[in-house]
């Protein structure tokens, strides 16, 4: 018989095991020929020890290996090799063949093992390569754009050196035309100099002449204003005189007029005297008749009166006009002499008046000719200064024009310069840009060249990944199909010598006999151990419901009235709630006596299992430390409730009162129970605000948002990576560069691999806030938890006052039980009705939280609950949809968990991304989330450390196909607990 088939696992003999060289990517077969071989191998392999007689193993018939056998390539002969059936032994021996059955089982273990090996060997070996292609495609292209940047730059830079030396060149022009005008214009400010000072000392000549003749003139103006002076001087003298003259000659015709006036008065006077000197003769004429008119006399006598009055009076005034006439006439004479003597001083006045209006006129002509020779010599002078001016102005703007020329010239000079400092800098820049541009061409070529490369390999890897899975996915039913033959080959066994044993060995058959009896007891005993447990385990839900509408709902108000009633004598009223109780505590009993058993279980099961490792040994040592608390706390809640019933039924039996000792004893508990729970809330608060905090610091900045399915982005991923590797392939093939065509493939593969990551790191982001969600609301359960603990502490200390009969009514029983019930029970409320909601949803609408990712090979998905329907469609079309009242039966079933919700989705999923690459559902993640995303669960306490692994033992956990569903079912569990 073949000696290897003689190797088991524990006992394989040193040196024994074949050297399994790591297959290289780039050294395989095509994958065709080793998925074939592979093939046949495990099929014949499969044949022979599934059809080989009994006389081949009994007589040890050696196996030979055959030797046109396929095998990998860069190992020795494979486990699983084609061998030739010979038929030289002998039938008997049920003993051996099991031992060859349980040989051969073991040797398809050994070559599931050593698949599984190749396998994530082969995927590791693939995600590393594919982690440098993206890294290498993403440096060449990097460089690439780098490099284009640089040449573009030099040339960008050659043409600004070009653009620099023809500025230089212009300026330098420009600075010597600049520099000509500048002379020119100095040459013409000179001319313009020279002639403002020629018409400068013009100017001073014809403004000296001028001011010569002003002075002249001025001079002559004196003297005419001298000669008019004495002209007006005569002038006015002969004014003078006439008017003396004219004044003597009015004097003299006034005198003359008074002369005559006088005269005619006179001769007035004289003619009335003469009137009447004739008047008086009349009147002596006829003195006679006067008598006779002797009544008339009287009358008249006074007017006669009168007339001598006037008489004398016209006397007087002609005595006066004769002696004013001779006034006057005297007075004309002076005044004609006087007019006589003023018109010969008019005369000599009129004389002078004409010498010096003479005088005058010649100073005054004199004058205006020397104004009109100082006003020519002024003109002369303007035009001289004018000319001065425009040549001094001229001078100034060929100044300017000379200074503007040199500024210009100067600033042309410097431009110059600039221009060759420019010059000179862009060519040094544009030299270091091409050597930049010759570096990051290296660079480039050399990463195309390591990514080439790295996709051969990510290539050849993902082949070898491919023959690997075929091969072990054929060893894998090698294994199950010697494993069906050794069990048959073992019960057979075990017949035949149970039978011979039963007729040779009678006497040990009794003592064998007596053994099993007590093997019998002890399997009896387990057995029933298991039956307590699982009957508890399923009557504990159920019996949870009452137990909370006892505690919360009819308990509190209860006690009140009974309380009150106590106090006032109402002895009916507290035998009701006697009645109320008995009912009450034993459910609160068998609730609290089922939750004990269970911990109980579950420490027994803990303390076997805490030191294992793996996904699902964390739940183990995490029972061994928090179950006793929750076993003394079940514990105690037990012994009260049995207190409870034990002073129950004393009150029963009569005494309405009650034992004393009994209500302390049970407030005592109360309190004691209450507190463990309270201190344990309190740590929880503690250290779940601390975990909150961390989670949040996971995928920061990233948007939380599930747009699709993952497992379409992972398949996505794969394909575009494959894709990324097939492009990348073909970088180090040509000397003259990469194909323009293939870096825009694969720019737009790592475009389209980089939204594929932001959508993945998405996913991540919406289960961390999930995680935090949970977070939040365990801290708002684990106050109102604490709340109500405090409250029920505060209820077991008035339940021992009320005992001793220190407080009595129902006020304090109802402060302390209100708040007891109200947060505990609102919060047993919330958790039940959200438990209901999920399974309501788990069958009303299945595909709202159905698996995205692909599940662990061999298993079989979440099954549905069995309805009396099948599931139908939505009216969308989108999604099934269970009957309603076939969802509120699931939900009212409180003993049935979520097999599939949002937390096992959840789960799921983060598996998907932390998962190693030899896991079907992981192979297409990045290492780089991949790293993220292992944080994450480190966060979650899925961390080495938790599962009693070392790093390297809890990535390769990661990375093994068959602990997927541990490890869902290990993160599911720590979702939950948050």
């Amino acid at each position: 018989m073949s000696d290897r088939l003689n190797q088991t696992h524990r006992h394989r003999p040193a040196g024994a095991a074949p050297s399994r060289a790591r297959p290289q990517g780039r050294q395989q077969p095509p994958l065709a020929s080793l998925q074939a071989a592979a093939g046949n191998r495990a099929v014949t392999t499969a044949i022979q020890r599934a059809a080989g007689t009994a006389a081949q193993r009994a007589t040890g018939t050696a196996v030979q290996r055959a030797a046109d056998t396929a095998q990998l390539p860069g190992t020795e002969a494979h486990d699983l090799e084609i061998t030739p059936v010979t038929e030289t032994g002998r039938p008997g021996d049920e003993a051996r063949r099991v031992e060859d059955a349980t040989a051969g089982r073991q040797e398809a273990v050994d070559d599931v093992a050593a698949a599984k090996t190749k396998v994530s060997d082969a995927s590791r070996a693939r995600a590393d390569a594919a982690a440098e292609v993206w890294t290498w495609s993403g440096t060449a292209a990097e460089a690439r754009k780098k490099e284009t940047a640089a040449r573009g730059r030099a040339q960008e830079l050659e043409g600004e050196v070009g653009a620099a030396e023809r500025g230089q060149r212009e300026s330098l022009e420009e600075a010597q035309e600049f520099t000509g005008r500048a002379n020119a214009a100095t040459e013409r400010q000179r001319g313009s100099l020279e002639a403002a000072t020629r018409h400068g000392e013009t100017e001073e000549q014809k403004g000296a002449a001028a001011r010569a003749a002003r002075e002249q003139a001025a001079g002559f103006t004196r003297e005419a204003e001298a000669a008019e002076k004495k002209r007006k001087a005569a002038e006015d003298l002969v004014a003078v005189l006439s008017a003396t003259i004219a004044d003597a000659r009015k004097s003299q015709a006034e005198a003359e007029e008074r002369v005559r006036r006088f005269t005619r008065q006179a001769e007035e006077a004289a003619a009335e005297l003469k009137a009447a000197d004739e008047a008086a003769r009349a009147a002596g004429a006829t003195e006679d008749k006067a008598q006779e008119q002797a009544a008339e006399a009287e009358v008249e006598a006074e007017s006669e009166e009168q007339f001598a009055q006037s008489m004398r009076k016209r006397t007087v005034e002609l005595a006066q006009a004769l002696k004013g006439a001779k006034g006057a006439r005297e007075e004309a004479q002076e005044k004609g002499e006087e007019a006589e003597g003023a018109g010969a001083s008019r005369a000599k006045a009129e004389e002078d008046q004409e010498e010096a209006a003479r005088l005058r006129d010649e100073a005054d002509r004199s004058a205006r000719e020397s104004a009109d020779l100082a006003e020519k010599l002024d003109r002369e002078a303007r035009v001289a200064t004018e000319a001065r001016e425009a040549a001094e102005q001229a001078a100034a703007r060929h100044e300017g024009d000379a200074k503007d020329a040199h500024s210009k010239a100067e600033k042309a000079r410097a431009e110059a310069a600039a221009y060759a400092k420019t010059a000179g800098d862009k060519q040094t820049e544009r030299d270091a840009a091409l050597a930049r541009a010759t570096e990051h061409g290296q660079e480039a070529a050399e990463a195309r060249q390591r990514a080439a490369v790295a996709a051969q390999g990510q290539l050849g890897q993902g082949a070898t990944e491919s023959t690997a899975r075929t091969t072990l996915a054929a060893a894998k039913e090698t294994k199950k199909k010697a494993e069906e033959k050794a069990a048959e080959e073992k019960a057979a066994g075990e017949k035949a010598a149970e039978k011979k044993a039963a007729e040779k060995k009678a006497a040990e058959a009794v003592a064998k006999t007596g053994g099993s009896a007590r093997n019998g007891a002890a399997r009896a005993a387990d057995g029933a151990g298991h039956a307590v447990k699982k009957a508890s385990a399923k009557t504990k839900p159920w019996a949870d419901v009452p137990d909370t509408a006892a505690l919360r709902v009819t308990a509190p108000p209860g006690g009140v009235y009974s309380a009150e009633a106590a106090k006032h004598g109402d002895t009916g009223t507290v035998r009701a709630n006697v009645f109320q109780q008995n009912v009450e505590n034993p459910i609160n009993l068998v609730s609290d006596a089922t939750g004990t058993v269970n911990d109980i279980a579950t420490i027994k099961e803990a303390a076997g299992k805490r030191h294992e490792s793996g996904p699902a040994s964390h739940g183990h040592r995490k029972n061994w430390v928090g179950k006793p608390l929750g076993l003394a706390t079940n514990s105690q809640m037990a012994a009260n409730d049995v207190l409870k019933i034990a002073n129950t039924g004393t009150k029963t039996a009569g005494d309405v009162a009650g034992v004393a000792a009994l209500g302390d004893a049970g407030g005592a508990l109360t309190i004691s129970f209450s507190a463990l729970v309270a201190a344990r809330d309190t740590v929880v608060i503690k250290n779940t605000h601390a975990q909150r905090k961390e989670l949040k610091d996971h995928f920061r900045g990233v948007a939380a948002k599930r747009d699709r399915k993952l497992q379409d982005v992972l398949n996505d991923l794969g394909t575009e990576t494959t894709g990324l590797a097939q492009a990348s392939s073909s970088l180090g093939n040509s000397l003259d560069g990469p194909d323009p065509k293939a870096l825009e493939e694969i720019e737009r593969r790592r475009t389209r691999i980089d939204g594929l990551r932001t959508e993945l790191l998405e996913h991540m982001a919406s289960a961390r806030e999930y995680a935090v969600h949970k977070k939040k609301w365990k801290l708002g359960h684990r106050f109102a938890n604490l709340t109500g603990n405090l409250a029920r502490i505060a209820a077991g200390a008035v339940a021992i006052a009320a005992a001793t009969g220190a407080v009595t009514g129902g006020v304090a029983p109802g402060v302390a039980g209100g708040l007891t019930a109200g947060f505990l029970g609102g919060l047993a409320a919330k958790k039940g009705v959200k438990k209901a909601n999920k399974r309501y949803i788990s069958v009303r609408q299945p595909d709202r939280y159905a698996r995205t990712t692909l599940a662990q090979e061999g298993t079989e998905e979440a099954k549905e609950p069995e309805t009396s329907e099948a599931s139908r469609m939505s009216k969308d079309g989108t999604s099934r949809r269970g009957r309603r009242r076939d969802a509120w039966k699931e939900a009212l079933t409180v003993s049935h968990p979520v097999k599939q919700g949002k937390r096992q989705l959840r789960a799921q999923e983060i598996y998907a991304v932390a998962a190693g690459p030899a896991v079907p559902v992981g192979k297409d993640v990045p290492d780089d989330i991949r790293r993220e995303a292992r944080d994450f669960l480190k966060a979650l306490k899925c961390g080495p450390e938790h599962h009693n692994q070392k790093p390297e033992e809890w990535e390769a956990s990661l990375n093994d196909p068959d602990q997927q569903k541990d490890w869902e079912e290990a993160i599911a569990k720590q979702l939950a607990s948050l």
